[in-house]
C-alpha cells in the first residue's frame, strides 16, 4: 500500500496569504546584468606587431628600384589594428622616366618595386604606342595601405591592403593626351580598351593578383594589383 508524504507547511494566521516560491536564480541573466559579455574576435585578426623588417633584403630591394629610376621615401612603422601594419611602409613617389605615383602611397617595398617593373616593362611601352607625343606622366591609384577587409566588407578575410601590399589603380595621365580611366570596356573597340586591355594583362607577370572590370561587382572602376603569396605560386588573374 502506497503512502504519501507532505511536507509540513508553516501554519498561517486568519487572513494570511501564502508566499510565492521565490524564483531561481538565471545565472546568464546575472552575467548580463554584470555586464560581463563573451569575448568577441577583433575583426582584424589577434593584436600582433609587424614582424621586424629585414634590412638586408630592404637594402637589395631599395638598390632596384633606384635602377629603375624610382624615387622614394622609407616612412616610420604601421602598426595598425589587429594584423594590421607594416614594419617598413614606402611612399613611392615615381618611377622610370619620371612617372609619378599619386596621391601620396603606403607599400611595402616588394610591392613598390613590383608597380615599378610594371610601369616600366609594360605600362609605358604601352603609352608609346598612343602617340609619337604621347608620354606617360602618372599612374593615379585609389588606395593602398589601409587596414579592412577584402572589398570593404564588414566579414570575411582581411584585405592585403591591410598589409600594404595591394594598390588599386583608377587611372593613367598622359602628356599630349587625356587621361585613360579604369572602367568596363569590353567590346568598345578602340585604342583605349587596347591600352586597358594590355596593362592589365602585363600586370599578371609582376603581382599574383590582378582584379578589374568584368571580375565582380566590387573591382568595376579599378585595377587591383597584390603580391600576395600561394600556393604552389598560384596567380589570380581575371
Amino acid at each position: 500500500m502506497a503512502f504519501l508524504v507532505f511536507a509540513a507547511m508553516p501554519s498561517l494566521g486568519a487572513g494570511q496569504v501564502p508566499s510565492p516560491p521565490l524564483p531561481r536564480p538565471n545565472p546568464s541573466a546575472q552575467t548580463e546584468q554584470e555586464g560581463v559579455a563573451e569575448p568577441e574576435s577583433h575583426p582584424f585578426g589577434e593584436e600582433t606587431e609587424p614582424e621586424p623588417a629585414d634590412e638586408e633584403a630592404l637594402a637589395e630591394c631599395e638598390a632596384e628600384l633606384r635602377k629603375l629610376g624610382g624615387t622614394f621615401e622609407r616612412l616610420p612603422l604601421i602598426d595598425g589594428e589587429g594584423a594590421c601594419g607594416m614594419a617598413a611602409p614606402y611612399r613611392l613617389d615615381a618611377v622610370g622616366r619620371g612617372v609619378r605615383l599619386e596621391p601620396a602611397s603606403q607599400v611595402t617595398c616588394e610591392t613598390a618595386l613590383a608597380f615599378a617593373r610594371w610601369v616600366n616593362k609594360v605600362v609605358v611601352p604601352a603609352s608609346d604606342v598612343l602617340g609619337v607625343d604621347t608620354r606617360l606622366s602618372a599612374v593615379l591609384h585609389g588606395s593602398t595601405y589601409i587596414c579592412r577587409k577584402r572589398n570593404n566588407q564588414a566579414a570575411g578575410k582581411i584585405s592585403e591592403h591591410a598589409f600594404g601590399t595591394a594598390i588599386d589603380i583608377l587611372s593613367f595621365e598622359f602628356d599630349g593626351r587625356d587621361p585613360i580611366t579604369v572602367v568596363p570596356r569590353t567590346g568598345d573597340g578602340n585604342l583605349k580598351e587596347s591600352f586597358q586591355r594590355a596593362v592589365r594583362g602585363g600586370a599578371c607577370l609582376y603581382f599574383t593578383t590582378v582584379l578589374g572590370p568584368g571580375s565582380d561587382e566590387f573591382h568595376n572602376n579599378h585595377l587591383h594589383l597584390d603580391i600576395l603569396q600561394r600556393r604552389r605560386g598560384y596567380r589570380l588573374c581575371q
